[in-house]
């Protein structure tokens, strides 16, 4: 046995000034415009009483880990081990400065931040993994199959947690109730107007409405498992040869939510409120009608990635080192990332908070085939010197990769809405949305040239919009 075990403590802390737009920000499209100071966008986020435009995290990170290689037999070694992450919450530095807006304005429900997720504690990461050289006789069929001892098998499976980074906490400080964000448009006097176009906080019903971004009563460390299976045979005294699969479920990723979605509703004009900037469909009210766009950061995201991967590596004379590496896979999820501000199509959002699985789908990172090759050559010269010359003029190496995959999935509505479905939560999201088929046709088969020559944009369709499915976000 050899065992391995260990701790890691960290204390972070951070000063943020993340707030956006803290000093305003004035559009104006005409020199004319600008000389009578009449803008056609007025943006402006002020601290409301009571808060902060600084903000000051601090929190205490603890790992641990515990890790055995064990020897069954001269032929098969397990390594098997157990870490344990009990990361902080950023977030929880704010709760005091969120105390002191509900004190500060009267007490009032409207100023207080719900939920407060607390500190993950389940973080338990187990992980398992053999090595099998296994020696036959090289008269018998697995003797020349296997090279005596030449073969050798190799797999694992390890649960590992994603870390809770600082920006969604940031999200959460640069809204409402810690900020009071304004957009007007136009506006004449911008300039000595705009710090005067905060909302009017003494009104329940306009502090509800205002835009919030929270994070999940529940929200915790996304989950990831890891696992494999390799067999690496050696060719040759100098060449070696490995095919295997490799595979990563994820459970719990970070994805943004419409909080307060929309309820069915058919194509109408929409409305925005000049002192909330809230934005409303006519006759279409959220499922909370007295609560505004929430920005809902949860752990609603899944994934799952299979691969078959070959690589084929050797060492020719004279320093020469040659390899390619061959992968063919699939990457599924129902969100690329947590944020979507590209037209690259990040999808971020769903579209029906209700109905997760809606949008399952190819990844934007998904890249079916991946071939790359490359050659290391060491330059011969002084290589054995010793001293001076053998450290600046010897040791030099002249490498080349080269790489050829396929291309990101794409859809005539990447980084389009065209219903404004995502309306009022895209703004530090993004809008790009995933359509679904429209067709019989085999779309998977075709280049962007021939989807545009057989109907384009036709042969997809969006979700049905603001359709409520059940009473859970499943």
């Amino acid at each position: 046995h050899a065992m391995k075990f260990g701790i890691d403590f960290r204390r972070v802390d951070v000063k943020s000034f993340f707030v956006p737009t803290i000093r305003g920000r004035l559009s104006y499209p005409t020199l004319q415009n600008f000389v009578d100071d009449v803008a056609s966008v007025a943006d402006i986020n002020q601290a409301l009483p009571g808060g902060a435009t600084i903000n000051h995290y601090r929190w205490y990170d603890y790992y641990f880990f515990w890790q055995d290689t064990w020897s069954v037999w001269p032929t098969f070694s397990l390594t098997y081990g157990l870490r344990y992450e009990a990361p902080g919450n950023a977030l929880a530095s704010l709760y005091p400065l969120n105390d002191s807006i509900v004190g500060t304005n009267g007490g009032g429900s409207g100023f207080l931040l719900s939920p407060r997720p607390g500190r993950d504690l389940n973080d338990f990461q187990p992980r398992v993994g053999f090595s099998w050289n296994p020696r036959f006789n090289n008269g018998g069929l697995l003797g020349r199959l296997t090279g005596s001892d030449k073969l050798v098998v190799r797999g694992g499976y390890a649960r590992t947690n994603d870390y809770a980074f600082i920006n969604l906490a940031l999200n959460v400080a640069s809204s409402f109730p810690f900020l009071a964000a304004s957009s007007r448009g136009p506006l004449a006097n911008a300039f000595t107007q705009l710090p005067q176009t905060v909302p009017n906080l003494s009104d329940p019903s306009k502090v509800a409405l205002l835009t919030r971004t929270v994070l999940g009563g529940d929200f915790r460390s996304p989950d990831a498992e890891q696992f494999s299976l390799e067999i690496q045979r050696q060719i040759k005294a100098n060449s070696i040869f490995r095919v295997g699969y490799v595979g990563t479920k994820g459970t719990g990723l970070f994805q943004t939510l419409d909080g307060n979605p929309r309820t069915l509703c058919s194509a109408v004009p929409i409305t925005v409120n000049a002192k909330t900037g809230a934005i409303t469909p006519l006759g279409c009210p959220r499922v909370n009608p007295t609560l505004g766009v929430i920005r809902l950061r949860a752990n609603a995201g899944s994934s799952i990635y299979h691969s078959l991967q070959i690589s084929y590596d050797r060492r020719f004379a004279n320093g020469l080192t040659a390899g390619a590496h061959y992968t063919w896979s699939a990457f599924i999820d129902s969100s690329s990332d947590t944020f979507n501000p590209s037209a690259r199509g990040e999808v971020a959002i769903a579209q029906q908070s209700f109905n997760l699985r809606a949008d399952r789908g190819r990844s934007t990172y998904d890249r079916p085939q991946r071939l790359s090759a490359n050659i290391v050559y060491e330059l011969p010269f002084f290589r054995g010197q010793s001293g001076f010359t053998g450290h600046v003029v010897g040791g030099w190496q002249i490498a080349s990769f080269l790489t050829f995959q396929s291309g990101s999935p794409w859809s005539p509505l990447n980084g389009v809405d065209p219903t404004n479905a995502l309306g009022g939560i895209d703004g530090l999201v993004g809008s790009a949305i995933r359509p679904d088929l429209n067709t019989s046709l085999n779309v998977f088969g075709m280049s962007s040239a021939d989807v545009l020559k057989n109907g384009g944009a036709a042969l997809f369709k969006q979700l049905a919009g603001c359709t409520q499915i059940g009473t859970s976000l499943t």
